[in-house]
């Protein structure tokens, strides 16, 4: 894990950032590969950040402690991320994952989790589970797409973390046609997806290239991360300065 060190190396860059007193992008470290995500807009974590400097996070899945980077200092890596890139910004990160849990039971249970807390945006690692248990994907893509209509009715963020990557299940068809149905809910609700399966095989391919051992699929998620951290960090910072897409032109 050694060689992993070059994970944490967190370097701001982007001249549009650096012109910003306020703000730096940060990057994704080499290691990490390409960042899995694109540029959204988190508008309800934007208005949390100009009218409180404090953003909320709530996360939640099986292995919702992995979307947030080791802890270093009492702190997970990806708040003292976004607090270094933010001037003046107070991160709260709540981790309410349960271990095994399906889609159905965490969107009950993120009902009573939002009117508690109040986050600003979700953190949802779905559809491992779901998939390892045979949950039929119609059954799945409606509980999922459900609840992300109701926490935009809520005005809550959310992004959804992908699959777990085991490279034995690259051929495994129901596994694979979850992965699927969570990119489809992706252009349906407009929501950010950070692929955890993709992020994570290029990082597998990353050692292997670099000469490292081929790690278990323990290792190997274990190294990931420090890496979704990084990759949150950056879907974050950017979707909080993103500008909202345009409002359609209205019916003739």
């Amino acid at each position: 894990m050694a060689a992993l060190g070059g994970l944490l190396q967190l370097a701001m860059i982007s001249p549009a950032a650096v012109a910003q007193s306020d703000r730096q992008l940060p990057t994704v470290s080499k290691e990490c590969g390409e960042f899995p995500g694109a540029d959204t807009p988190l508008p309800n974590s934007a208005a949390a950040l100009r009218d409180r400097k404090q953003l909320k996070i709530l996360a939640i899945g099986a292995s919702s402690a992995s979307m947030l980077g080791g802890t270093r200092d009492s702190m997970p890596l990806l708040e003292q991320i976004l607090e270094r890139s933010i001037k003046g910004l107070d991160v709260e990160i709540i981790n309410r994952g349960v271990s095994g849990e399906l889609a159905a039971a965490a969107a009950e249970r993120l009902k009573i989790e939002v009117a508690l807390n109040h986050p600003d945006v979700i953190l949802w690692q779905v559809g491992t589970n779901d998939a390892f248990a045979g949950v039929p994907v119609e059954e799945f893509e409606t509980t999922v797409k459900d609840m992300l209509q109701w926490l935009k009715k809520h005005h809550v963020d959310a992004i959804l973390i992908g699959l777990h990557y085991m490279k034995q299940l690259a051929t495994h068809d129901h596994y694979q046609a979850i992965r699927a149905s969570l990119r489809r809910l992706v252009a349906s609700e407009g929501v950010l997806r950070i692929g955890r399966y993709e992020s994570t095989e290029i990082l597998a391919r990353t050692m292997r290239e670099d000469g490292h051992p081929e790690p278990s699929n323990f290792g190997l998620n274990e190294a990931a991360y420090d890496c979704m951290a990084q990759y949150l960090a950056r879907a974050i910072a950017v979707g909080l300065f993103a500008k909202p897409p345009p409002p359609p032109p209205p019916m003739p």
